[in-house]
């Protein structure tokens, strides 16, 4: 069979820029396993229509980009999406002291030019690198080579001498791999736990969507944090393999949460899909009805967001995946729903929490417009200073109290 290259190349009168454009709608096409006339670029694309002339090719050209980008601004629909995989590449190798550790400290992916999205200014340590979860959207895979998974075993020698930036409040640990799925296995936690101990004053912010508990039997001090990322039911199930179900990372929180921990939740990021609306609504009914919001410090709630190398990385892995069945508006430099699109799906989560959860858990959006924090959250902030300041009194006042 004819490649998507080849297809591509061997139509005449495009111009290098459509050609671009149309192999890159090919290919999430591909990706998409639609049935019928939508399975394929070659099935929306007659060959014979290589042979008219330059206008009526531009015009099929016309008719076949805005024919997908149709597909795009509709939900997805999952009940004909059955992704086979064969994961027995994925069991990963263990590396342990990898290169250059001095450079494990960095900082959140938020666009740097402006204020454009409404950044808290999170510190992220990279104590281990990538992830053995598959998660169809995930960035990590664009970072790291796969199946290895870096890990630093002497990582509290390199805590014990570092020094923080003036104003470093609030570290994540979950930007470049699980935070949790090693456990302390390689003493990880236990280095932290020595280092969230010696400064107090600073949040160390764990990230899972794994539901291992048997990390819970060290003595972790109140200002680590433990947070789990959580899916409705269907997205979680189609795309997000190899990790924990939403169910049992639930259960994973409230008995850690149960323990005495702080824990934390990220709806993150959402899909716009058929039923999306009840199967969110279940989701934050399911966590609302295991933990206490005195145990929660924040919520966070975002959506899928791509970088170019994100979706060129997607697109050269071949593997089935509807995650990129979305209009890919560019914002802030990165490529997401449409603002309107996203304010309806914000407001539903948010406003399915009771009023107690809103007066005692810290919501907040993130690398969002901040356009969308009035209507979706009923307040905003004026600039990222003042956002971080709130996160700042918001975390540090519940781990103290």
């Amino acid at each position: 069979m004819t490649s998507i290259e080849e297809f591509v190349q061997s139509i005449p009168y495009l111009t290098f820029q459509q050609r671009r454009m149309l192999k890159e709608q090919a290919q999430d096409l591909a990706l998409w396993g639609l049935e019928g006339a939508d399975s394929s670029i070659q099935t929306l694309w007659p060959e014979d229509y290589n042979r008219t002339s330059k206008n009526d090719v531009i015009k099929l050209y016309s008719k076949v980009m805005a024919h997908i980008n149709n597909i795009r601004n509709i939900p997805i629909d999952y009940s004909s999406f059955k992704p086979s995989y064969d994961f027995r590449g994925k069991d990963s190798n263990i590396v342990k002291d990898f290169l250059s550790p001095e450079r494990i400290m960095g900082r959140c992916p938020c666009p740097r030019d402006g204020e454009q999205t409404r950044c808290c200014n999170l510190k992220t340590l990279d104590a281990v690198q990538q992830c053995a979860f598959a998660c169809a959207y995930c960035s990590i895979q664009s970072f790291y080579s796969s199946n290895e998974i870096r890990v630093l075993s002497d990582l509290g020698r390199h805590l014990d001498g570092m020094v923080l930036d003036e104003g470093t409040w609030h570290i994540g640990t979950g930007q470049s791999s699980d935070s949790l799925l090693l456990g302390d296995d390689y003493g990880t936690l236990s280095a932290l736990s020595s280092f969230a101990k010696r400064h107090p004053d600073v949040v160390i912010e764990l990230k899972t969507k794994c539901a291992r508990t048997d990390w819970l039997s060290l003595d972790l001090p109140r200002n680590i944090v433990s947070t789990w990322s959580l899916n409705a039911e269907t997205p979680a199930l189609k795309e997000e393999h190899l990790a924990a179900s939403p169910k049992a990372r639930i259960e994973a929180a409230a008995k850690c949460a149960g323990t005495g921990h702080l824990v934390g939740f990220h709806i993150h990021p959402m899909f716009f899909f058929n039923g999306w609306e009840k199967e969110y609504s279940e989701l934050v009914r399911n966590v609302v009805d295991s933990v206490d919001p005195d145990d929660v410090v924040m919520v966070r709630i975002g959506t899928l967001t791509f970088t170019k190398q994100n979706l060129r990385t997607l697109r050269q892995s071949g593997r089935p995946t509807r995650v990129t069945q979305m209009p890919l508006s560019p914002i802030a430099g990165k490529y997401s729903y449409d603002l309107d699109t996203k304010r309806r799906m914000f407001s539903h989560v948010y406003g399915s929490f009771p009023q107690d959860w809103k007066d005692k858990v810290f919501f907040y959006l993130c690398m969002e417009d901040p356009s969308l924090w009035e209507p979706c959250l009923g307040r905003s902030y004026s600039c990222n200073a003042d956002f971080e300041a709130d996160m700042k009194r918001h975390y540090l006042g519940k781990i103290r109290s």
